[in-house]
């Protein structure tokens, strides 16, 4: 009995520590969406004409420009270097 209440402490500390990298990663994003949408305002009233459309395939681009994943297996996850993943992608041609 007491060696399963040691394996559930053990999972439950493991289970925090996930919780935490998942909690630390999740304010990351919202900062980095904030600043999106700070800059992304800031470009629509900088000028007097209606803003550009962006595509979708456009916006993949800048996140890839910003250092992140825009393959289906990483996505949205910090690059660290080149991903042929993302690389592949982003030489299809638009369809």
């Amino acid at each position: 009995m007491e060696g399963r209440v040691q394996e559930l402490l053990s999972e439950i500390k493991n289970m925090k520590n996930v919780v935490e990298v998942l909690e630390t990663e999740n304010a990351k994003l919202r900062q980095q969406l904030i600043l999106m949408y700070e800059m992304h305002e800031d470009n629509d009233t900088g000028s007097g004409c209606s803003p550009k459309r962006v595509t979708g395939r456009q916006n993949l681009v800048n996140l890839y420009n910003q250092g992140f994943h825009i393959c289906n297996i990483y996505f949205g996850q910090l690059r660290e270097g080149e991903c042929l993943f993302c690389a592949a992608f982003l030489r299809r041609k638009q369809g």
